[in-house]
């Protein structure tokens, strides 16, 4: 019997260059999209950056808000309680600018009950709120930031 032999048709192998124009527009697709893409990462990225400080930034004025209606109920000198209070307030507002704070305190060391002779005014509410300007790199935009604490007084006029 005789065998006739067909090879199967071989192509010519490919050229460097011809197996990577293939792969060169799926690259460039690649980075077409990547390019669109980035802005919004990095957008994403900044935002939660921010988000963070924001919170940051509240949690401490809470805990500075606290921090004065704590030294404005336990005053050690009625006459200069308010000053108690703002000192007790800026200490514990650490990592905030104190130039961008804002206290109220109520009653005013020279107000009713606070002024008021012995007993007073012990039992009485003070409230402390604190406000600050916290200012955001993107949008520049300046965000207020509010903290309130109320608390009883525990001590007595002499």
């Amino acid at each position: 019997m005789f065998r006739q032999s067909c090879p199967l048709p071989i192509s010519p192998p490919l050229s460097r260059r011809r197996r990577l124009r293939g792969l060169g527009s799926a690259h460039a697709q690649a980075v077409v999209e990547f390019a669109l893409v980035l802005p919004l990462l990095l957008f994403l990225l900044v935002g939660l950056i921010e988000l963070g400080i924001v919170l940051q930034a509240q949690i401490i004025l809470t805990n500075a808000a606290w921090e004065g209606a704590r030294a404005g109920a336990l005053i050690v000198d009625p006459a200069h309680g308010d000053a108690e209070i703002l000192a007790a307030v800026h200490r514990a507002a650490l990592g905030l600018d104190p130039a961008r704070l804002a206290m109220d305190i109520d009653p005013a060391q020279d107000e009713p009950p606070r002024s008021d002779p012995w007993p007073a005014p012990r039992g009485a509410p003070l409230r402390v709120a604190v406000i600050y300007r916290l200012p955001l790199a993107i949008p520049p935009i300046v965000l207020p930031l509010a903290a309130e604490a109320v608390t009883r007084i525990e001590y007595q006029n002499p």
